[in-house]
């Protein structure tokens, strides 16, 4: 290959790797064709709530700022908070079953935060840590409740919202000088993540009252810990045909990705045709489908600004998340004159739980969407998931299943580098005639490629065949990066050495002159393999010394990329690496076994 050639890979590498996120800058989200929603309340239940109030800790969360939201940096708003009138305190109850524990709030009226009894916040390697026995939440306590109104003074009020608990089913309700009364219901779910909400405005007066434009919560994404990425949160929204996602990446508007571009802070989309919105993080989404037949008019999201970790706490953990966002996403609903005895209803088939494929795909139409298996590599992303949960039924160890699964794809993809190994064998036996090619028509570039083609030919040479595959396994290992990023199945899977498949395996922290640097113990192993492969595969003859040096040492390059990439992901890879050593080695085992022994000539010439 020379040199055009490993530059057209090259391009063809970063194209497959930016693909996904250049469509969403050429195309960014916008309010789509006018959908249906089929969803139909169903009933539940629950055991009778307890009433006693959750003692919750979160970072302080500046007060919000006035004025309409624009693009300039310094009138950035921080997220809301629900306010109480002066001298009334917050009340909270909480209702559970055995996989979610929900808290209401009195300020607003909504869900202050849902909590997630199988989870924990943080998976720790060690035995009894105090972070590991917190539950996994979204919606943190500081930010606005839960369908609560946002931005919206004439229908909250002082603030204060009577909660209420009976049959299992939570009441929030307030009457206001207007005459409106404002009721909430909520109903959880019985062993399960579902919830069943219904916003309701009523007038008690005789005569018409003006409703404002209703701004009714979902809830608000956030990282789960310090170290997650602003990447693996956002909001969905679903328009009937297409899952729309809007993340950081929108909201700071850069072009080609690295260039400063004018920053976004509201995104505003549908158009009467928001099937279901959702806000997520990297294993866990808050999901709200309109249960009224009909889908939401509109709905907007908004970014905000978390407190950002010290310069002092970056440098010693270069992992953390300098500058954490959170996505607010809410429905949108136009001003409406209520009659006299009139009301309006507003009710939402609720999800808030773990991103479980099986779990989401049951629930309602694409809300598996929120996986983010979307692309060229979103069939590969499933499929492989699919696939890995089949054979955990059978291999207890998500560790062992992946080892599994790298071999029956490495068996699948056997032939292919059967294929790819003996072109470049062949391509290497007919470099001695390539190089006189080479020196007769040097003058003549139009001539050589002539005749390279027919040298081709006639050693049985294809190009394509030493490339090809693996630009043809290249969308499995992509798919197998996207599944690994959100499959909540391998948070907190033991493995050897590493306590958390999702996380990288970090052994110990090398404390540096300017930078802690985690000793983490498999992407080390996978580009060890990787360079054993390079230095047993033939390079190209086509490539001038200094190109091969380049290839063989290319491994190292891909361990920074992949170096704080999670261990399942790393496993997979490396593995991987072990079986294309073991398949050359066998190959090369084969081809001396076939090829025929030399006649032994005796001592008076003639032939035994």
């Amino acid at each position: 290959m020379d040199r055009k050639g490993i530059a057209i890979l090259a391009a063809s590498f970063v194209l497959l790797l930016t693909w996904m996120w250049g469509l969403g800058k050429m195309y960014p989200p916008q309010a789509g064709v006018k959908g249906t929603n089929a969803a139909v309340m169903a009933g539940a239940s629950n055991p009778v709530p307890s009433t006693a109030a959750l003692g919750l800790t979160d970072h302080p969360i500046p007060p919000s700022l006035t004025g309409k939201f624009t693009t300039e940096a310094s009138v950035v708003p921080a997220l809301s908070q629900q306010t109480l009138s002066a001298g009334i305190g917050e009340k909270l109850l909480t209702v559970e079953n055995d996989k979610v524990r929900v808290t209401f709030s009195s300020a607003g009226g909504g869900v202050k935060v849902f909590e997630f009894k199988n989870y924990p916040a943080k998976v720790t390697c060690k035995k009894d840590d105090p972070e590991g026995k917190a539950f996994a939440t979204i919606n943190r306590p500081s930010f606005l409740p839960a369908f609560s109104f946002a931005n919206s003074p004439e229908l909250n009020g002082d603030g204060a919202f009577a909660l209420s608990a009976s049959g299992g089913s939570v009441r929030a309700e307030k009457t206001l000088p207007s005459g409106l009364k404002v009721v909430r219901e909520f109903v959880l779910g019985t062993n399960n993540y579902e919830m069943w909400v219904t916003v309701r405005v009523e007038n008690s007066k005789t005569l018409p009252v003006v409703v404002p434009e209703q701004e009714i919560v979902v809830g608000a994404s956030s990282p789960m810990d310090a170290h997650d990425a602003r990447e693996t949160q956002g909001v969905y929204w679903f328009d009937g045909a297409k899952a729309q996602h809007i993340d950081s990446r929108w909201f700071e508007n850069r072009s080609f990705g690295c260039m400063p571009g004018t920053p976004r802070y509201e995104y505003r989309g549908g158009a009467s045709n928001v099937v279901w919105a959702a806000v997520h993080n990297r294993f866990f989404a808050l999901i709200a489908a309109p249960d009224d037949n009909s889908p939401a008019p509109a709905m907007i999201a908004r970014n905000y600004p978390l407190p950002a970790p010290s310069r002092a706490m970056v440098d010693a953990d270069d992992r953390l998340n300098a500058k954490p966002e959170a996505q607010q996403a809410a429905f949108l609903y136009p001003t409406t004159v209520l009659n006299g005895g009139g009301r309006l209803e507003h009710r939402y088939h609720v999800y808030a739980g773990p991103k479980e494929y099986f779990t989401l795909s049951r629930i309602e139409p694409q809300f598996d969407a929120v996986m983010d298996f979307t692309g060229i590599t979103g069939p590969f992303a499933k499929g492989l998931l699919l696939a890995l949960n089949l054979l955990h039924q059978a291999i207890p160890s998500y560790g062992w299943s992946i080892v599994v699964i790298t071999i029956i794809i490495k068996g699948l993809f056997w032939p292919l580098t059967a294929i790819s190994t003996r072109s470049m064998k062949k391509m290497q036996a007919m470099q001695p005639e390539l190089a006189a090619l080479k020196e007769k028509y040097k003058d003549d570039p139009r001539k050589f490629q002539e005749k390279n083609l027919e040298l081709m030919r006639k050693h049985g040479v294809n190009p394509a065949a030493g490339c090809l595959p693996m630009l043809i396994q290249f969308p499995v290992l992509i798919g197998f990066v996207f599944m690994v990023r959100t499959a909540i199945e391998l948070r907190g899977e033991h493995f050897l050495w590493a306590c958390d498949l999702s996380q990288p395996d970090t052994l110990f922290v090398i404390p540096l002159y300017f930078i802690n640097l985690p000793f983490n113990l498999l992407p080390l192993l996978m580009m060890c393999t990787s360079v054993w492969i390079s230095h047993l595969t033939p390079p190209s003859p086509q490539m001038d010394p200094a190109q091969q040096k380049m290839m063989r040492y290319m491994p190292i390059f891909f361990v920074v990329f992949f170096y704080n990439y999670s261990s399942g992901l790393t496993l997979y890879w490396t593995v991987q690496n072990l079986l294309t050593v073991l398949q050359t080695k066998l190959t090369r085992m084969n081809e001396a076994k076939s090829k025929p022994s030399t006649p032994v000539l005796p001592a008076g010439g003639k032939r035994r």
